[in-house]
């Protein structure tokens, strides 16, 4: 067995998370389960391609989801907080 590499096992499960995050904004109205079960999925997906793919596949999907998660977390706290100042 070959000895885990916690780094690519972080970019996995980041890169899970952050597109997960994205496509619920496409689908906000999809139910738990569905997120549920596409989560193990994309889990071995990325991590098949993460280590079968060039290093820009890493490097593309770990930045959409930092993008992704930091918008959600930032941007839209900010936002959040102008419109209720503004009320």
């Amino acid at each position: 067995m070959d000895k885990l590499d916690w780094q690519q096992i972080a970019l996995v499960a980041f890169g899970v998370i952050g597109v997960i995050q994205y496509l619920k904004g496409y689908l906000p109205k999809a139910p738990s389960i569905v997120w549920a079960l596409i989560q193990p999925v994309l889990c071995l997906g990325f991590g098949a391609a993460y280590s079968l793919l060039p290093s820009w596949v890493t490097y593309g999907v770990t930045a959409l989801a930092l993008s992704q998660i930091g918008y959600e977390t930032i941007v839209q706290a900010i936002k959040k907080k102008i419109e209720g100042g503004a009320a």
